[in-house]
């Protein structure tokens, strides 16, 4: 078993952040022009008023959102890029720029295929190289050796959630976190989500107890491998003085509400909110490993389940559908660059994987990463 994370070990960098204060005051929206006044007569043309100063041979400004409606969704975000309107816009930018910068999402200098493409599928390269066009700017570079590409792909994922999760506050109040649990390949090893979490601290005492009897670890088979997940999301519980703040809400000394673990007098360990596993590509055994994990935090939590999901840069519609259709194990599987994937797949030459591409998408099983940090707000 690896070595675990010392309890005083500081928190891991993260690759990003976002200054939310850029952002102030988005909710305004802008003015609308007037509507005409009710007496006049329907299809009347409106007076045209000079503006003072204005070149009347000037050309009228474009029209953007009828210049929008000619553009795939990848040419409307590269559109956008240089000056994002809303926080998303941005931070979806920064995470494919962590991802080129950390040389998760790269093309071989050599052969030219992206590094989330099946070097030995046609498609998977046509599509993989497709999404890159979209996102723009990947360089062609060594991908990260050795475990880096998988270590590099969860930082930027947990980076993106903590910087879009910290402007949600309006609607999930509370002290969040978002970080990684390590991991097992390195030198400090993965850290127990037993030991941390409260949905799982059972686990670990029920671990030593089955390790310490044969005849009870034969007869329960328990798994005793630790409960490790790539990223997690976790709300820290709440004072009784937080709790009563607008009113009366729970008796510090009464025995009501006294068994909840949102209350810190009553248990002072994090909540288990999400787990996000983080698989860049969805090689062989790697979609049964999602439902594996998953089932594995599902059968072993006391309490309610956490949201399970799935980040993943997987270009191919068959091998996202392998862990993506069907109900029960996973809430959903999130896609790094879902729009250039949409306008990757042509269904003239491939009818097949773009109707399985739209199943997924119009079921929501399938969506873009934008979408996860709202849903984890639910």
């Amino acid at each position: 078993m690896s070595r675990r994370r010392p309890q005083h070990e500081p928190e891991e960098q993260f690759l990003f952040s976002l200054d939310l204060t850029e952002f102030a005051g988005e909710g305004a929206q802008p003015e609308s022009k007037p509507r005409p006044d009710a007496s006049e007569k329907p299809g009347a043309p409106a007076e045209i008023h000079a503006v003072e100063g204005a070149d009347p041979k000037a050309p009228e400004p474009p029209n953007l959102r009828e210049a929008e409606a000619e553009m795939t969704r990848a040419e409307i975000a590269a559109s956008r890029r240089n000056d994002p309107e809303y926080l998303m816009d941005k931070a979806r930018r920064v995470f494919h720029r962590a991802l080129l910068d950390e040389r998760v999402l790269v093309v071989d200098p050599n052969s030219g295929v992206p590094s989330n493409a099946d070097k030995d599928s046609a498609s998977s390269i046509r599509y993989a190289q497709a999404m890159t066009d979209g996102i723009g700017g990947v360089p062609e570079a060594r991908r990260a050796p050795g475990h880096g590409v998988r270590r590099n792909f969860e930082r930027a994922v947990a980076a993106y959630l903590k910087s879009v999760m910290r402007a949600l506050d309006v609607v999930r109040p509370g002290e969040w976190t978002v970080r990684r649990l390590g991991d097992v390949a390195d030198g400090q090893g993965a850290q127990d989500a037993s030991t941390v979490f409260e949905q799982y601290e059972h686990v670990s005492g029920l671990r030593e107890a089955i390790a310490a009897h044969r005849d009870l670890r034969a007869l329960i088979g328990h798994d005793s491998s630790i409960i490790a997940p790539d990223v997690v999301v976790a709300r820290a519980p709440v004072a009784d003085s937080e709790l009563n703040a607008t009113a009366r809400l729970v008796d510090p000394l009464g025995p009501l509400a006294s068994a909840s673990p949102l209350r810190s007098a009553v248990q002072e360990k994090s909540l288990l909110h999400a787990v996000v596993a983080c698989k860049w590509t969805l090689r062989s055994d790697r979609a049964e490993q999602v439902r594996s994990e998953a089932r594995h935090l599902i059968r072993n939590r006391r309490g309610r389940v956490p949201h399970l999901v799935l980040v993943t840069g997987e270009p191919m519609p068959s091998r996202l559908a392998a862990v993506a259709l069907g109900t029960g194990d996973i809430d959903c599987v999130y896609h790094v660059g879902l729009h250039e994937l949409l306008d990757a797949i042509d269904p003239a030459t491939d009818p097949a994987g773009a109707d399985l591409l739209h199943t997924m998408v119009q079921g929501r099983r399938l969506k873009d990463i934008s979408d996860l940090p709202l849903d984890l707000a639910l």
